[in-house]
């Protein structure tokens, strides 16, 4: 093995769960905390529950507020819309097909 490449092996450290419950391992690391762990896992306990330590849930919902409290912006062109009368170009492909027979 090569000397001085390898990280630090703590063999003490300690492991803090945000329900509380701590633990010791071995890690390269001193010191960990986990948002879940085993005592508070739903799998588990057998109990569900939400855990958002960023707020995604809040975050969503204010979109979705957002979203209905808005007004739809300026509708898409429709397909298929005619032209300006003054346009001598026609609007569909049938008007072409006519003014082509006209023009004969």
């Amino acid at each position: 093995m090569k000397k001085d490449i390898h990280p630090q092996l703590y063999k003490d450290t300690k492991v803090t769960c945000a329900c509380g419950n701590t633990f010791v391992t071995m890690s390269t690391l001193p010191e960990i905390t986990v948002d879940i762990c085993s005592v508070c896992h739903p799998f588990f306990t057998g109990q569900q529950k939400f855990i958002d330590t960023e707020g995604r849930i809040q975050k969503f919902q204010k979109k979705m507020q957002a979203a209905k409290e808005t007004k739809p912006t300026a509708s898409k062109k429709k397909r298929g819309k005619k032209l300006d009368k003054d346009s001598d170009k026609p609007a569909s492909l049938k008007d072409m097909l006519t003014n082509a027979r006209t023009n004969q």
